[in-house]
């Protein structure tokens, strides 16, 4: 027997995230992509269908590295009204999801 939840390839955390994009519409949500390192990370910024808005940019793994980050993501959501954010490598990088947490996205 299918349980409700658990009707996506990726479990749970699959129908979580086919819920979200059904009821925020990929026009609304931004992308993330992160590639964390051990002192400087880069990022990009790009819509749920691959269009670029922010070209790979670095950031530092410092409180000034997260600001410009925590600022490009703001910009880009204001400038194109999006309602939502997902993030790459957030399982294995806690602390770039402990960072959008505290943004106030849900990881």
């Amino acid at each position: 027997m299918v349980q409700p939840l658990l009707n996506h390839i990726q479990d749970r955390n699959g129908s979580r995230w086919a819920e979200f994009i059904r009821k925020t519409g990929g026009e609304n949500i931004l992308l993330v992509a992160v590639d964390a390192a051990k002192y400087i990370h880069k990022a990009m910024i790009c819509t749920f269908y691959g269009d670029i808005l922010v070209k790979p940019f670095e950031f530092d793994a410092s409180e000034t590295g997260f600001n410009k980050l925590r600022e490009a993501v703001r910009r880009e959501k204001e400038k194109h009204d999006m309602k939502g954010c997902e993030v790459n490598s957030l399982d294995e990088f806690p602390l770039i999801a402990a960072f959008f947490r505290w943004l106030g996205y849900r990881v």
